[in-house]
């Protein structure tokens, strides 16, 4: 058999890289994916060594500290998971769904779903009382306010081992995990619900009709080399997306060409 024939040749094409942009259509599906970010940055940051990514951790945390603070996290979680049990409760009279499978993701939901209805007081009300949370967090809120004098407590964590440092990051995180993992699964599951498919934008807008079912959250594909960004315009029936570009000023300017994209609209 000629090896050769297996290897790529220099005319095959080559897949081209994509860039993904995500857009809500729901109010708490917009206050998830930003804490989705935030845990997401906040675990790249703790992973690494340098005190310097570790600062940053620290600052992301506190970052959701903050959201969990303001808003009402746990009612919409609550409504999510309450959802999703019910979607799946729905889904195990169907013949084709595969009952063991779907018994796992059940439970999880499920467990999901007591821890936060157990977890007592404000998600992160115990962080925020911890001194050490306490000080950093309002130094950290004032530009340049985590400098060696302003900050000798937090200096000293920074000079700490890295593992020590990794350590006790994760420890403060495991108060909250029950959070982010319940978010990772609502959006997960939210994601695979929707199917790409390929459009194209004449004169670089494209609507879109969202009558039929409540879409929660839209997802876009575009080549990484057209150099485009989307903007969106969202209403409870319809949505527009306008393709952007950067001028030579680096001023956005709407595209007025024909524009291919993927799109998946997800519920």
């Amino acid at each position: 058999m000629n090896k050769a024939a297996n290897q790529p040749t220099s005319s095959s094409p080559q897949q081209k890289e994509k860039l993904l942009f995500e857009y809500p259509l729901k109010e708490n599906i917009r206050g998830f994916l930003r804490l989705e970010s935030l845990f997401t940055q906040f675990e790249r940051n703790r992973l690494a060594v340098h005190s310097d990514n570790h600062l940053h951790a620290l600052k992301l945390f506190f970052e959701i500290l903050e959201i969990l603070e303001r808003g009402d996290t746990r009612s919409e979680l609550i409504k999510e998971l309450t959802r999703l049990s019910t979607m799946f409760e729905t889904l195990r009279k169907s013949p084709e769904v595969d009952v063991a499978k779907l018994d796992n993701f059940l439970k999880q939901v499920t467990q999901l779903y007591q821890w936060v209805i157990k977890y007592q007081g404000k998600f992160g009300d115990k962080l925020r009382k911890e001194p050490f949370i306490e000080t950093v967090k309002h130094r950290a809120s004032i530009p340049g306010g985590t400098c060696t004098f302003d900050c000798p407590d937090l200096f000293l964590f920074l000079s700490q081992p890295h593992d020590i440092r990794q350590n006790q990051l994760n420890g403060w995180l495991e108060d909250i995990r029950g959070v982010k993992t319940s978010i990772e699964v609502i959006l997960r599951i939210m994601r695979d619900s929707g199917h790409w498919h390929s459009k194209v934008a004449p004169l670089g807008s494209f609507l879109i009709e969202t009558n039929e079912q409540p879409v929660q959250l839209l997802r876009l594909k575009l080549d990484q080399s057209d150099n485009l960004f989307p903007e969106f315009s969202c209403g409870k029936h319809r949505s527009n997306i306008h393709f952007m570009r950067f001028n030579q000023q680096h001023r956005k300017v709407p595209v007025q060409k024909e524009i291919g994209f993927e799109l998946a609209c997800c519920y």
